[in-house]
């Protein structure tokens, strides 16, 4: 019986590692108040979707939680990430409702660990576009190459 059981965890994890097909990704090491940013620019110009940048910056880190606050086509918001799976994270959407559901495009950032001789807070940003509708510029405040 423990055989079976843990044959349905290796199947389901590696379904749940197979469904996560990421277009673009980048690992941000960031200080405190260090902005990093996502340039988005849609490769279909339409007068619906306007190219935009996704700001990102962490002020506080306290008893494993940090909190961010990030800005995305005006609308701005803070979010507490703990280091705890799902409590890690969230996503962004970028291109806006209205679009169906296969369409959707959004870039999720993830929490991933703390180094608190440095202070510097390891942040992963992921993007999910699987028809190829967007090109994503990472802007890394460390480096002086930008990464695409």
């Amino acid at each position: 019986m423990n055989r079976f059981f843990i044959f349905l965890f290796f199947i389901s994890s590696i379904n749940l590692q197979a469904a996560a097909k990421w277009k673009y990704q980048y690992q941000f090491d960031l200080k405190k108040d260090q902005i990093a940013k996502v340039h988005i620019s849609y490769k279909n110009k339409s007068i619906f979707l306007k190219n935009g940048e996704f700001d990102f910056r962490w002020t506080l880190y306290k008893t494993g939680s940090l909190i961010t606050f990030s800005s995305y086509q005006k609308v701005q918001s803070q979010h507490v990430l703990h280091l705890g799976y799902k409590l890690n994270s969230y996503n962004v959407t970028l291109v806006p409702n209205g679009s169906s559901f296969s369409d959707r495009i959004y870039l999720t950032v993830v929490f991933n660990s703390f180094d608190k001789g440095a202070g510097v807070a390891k942040i992963d940003m992921f993007i999910k576009d699987d028809n190829n509708k967007i090109l994503a510029e990472f802007i890394d405040p460390n480096k002086d190459k930008n990464a695409k």
